[in-house]
């Protein structure tokens, strides 16, 4: 299944994986990174209000050099009993992420902004992750590795620390960075892709 745009569209994201995931529905894109500073998490009341919040502020920004296209920001955070685990800032970081893994499970929050014009439409995906308990060994491997310094929580499920993964209750593309399925639902609904028709030989 592929499909076209109706409009321009433009993805507020340097992640190659959610690049990865954009371009398999078949459409042409352009890559507009957001260049603004995620608000701090501690202004926030919840995981939710901050993932939507850092979304949405991504999509506005590039919006306004955009004006005609169908702008995607998105954000994905990872939550444990509360607390949230962004980008490990050093080696140490990242190894107390993945002991406070170790385990348990935890959230997998990826929040969408879409904006046309003056339409703007926000919503988000949780999965569930649950960790295998992880020796020093494993977590020291890892983190030795340049993997988790660019992904929340400090790992990445399409890399090696899908080795770390127990079980997953939710989209797995909500762990990669971008929920494919419900985005090209709510796209296809606004009107902003449809379906390629192709013809079948027989």
């Amino acid at each position: 299944m592929k499909f076209i745009a109706n409009q321009p569209i433009v993805l507020a994201s340097q992640s190659p994986r959610r690049q990865e995931l954009l371009r398999s529905l078949g459409l042409d894109f352009q890559v507009v990174p957001s260049t603004k500073d995620e608000p701090d998490p501690a202004q926030f009341q919840t995981a939710m209000g901050y993932v939507l919040e850092c979304a949405a502020q991504k999509a506005r920004e590039v919006a306004k050099k955009h004006k005609d296209a169908v702008v995607i920001g998105s954000d994905t955070i990872v939550v444990l009993n509360g607390e949230i685990l962004l980008k490990p800032k050093s080696k140490e970081e990242a190894r107390s992420y993945l002991q406070k893994l170790s385990g348990n499970t935890h959230d997998v929050i990826t929040a969408i902004t879409v904006l046309h014009g003056e339409s703007e439409l926000s919503f988000h995906e949780l999965t569930k992750v649950t960790f295998y308990e992880l020796s020093g060994e494993w977590i020291e491997a890892y983190t030795n590795t340049i993997d988790p310094y660019d992904k929340a929580g400090a790992y990445g499920i399409q890399t090696a620390s899908a080795l770390f993964v127990k079980k997953i209750d939710g989209d797995y593309n909500t762990v990669v960075g971008l929920p494919l399925a419900s985005l090209a639902q709510k796209l296809s609904q606004a009107g902003y892709i449809q379906l390629e028709k192709s013809r079948i030989e027989c």
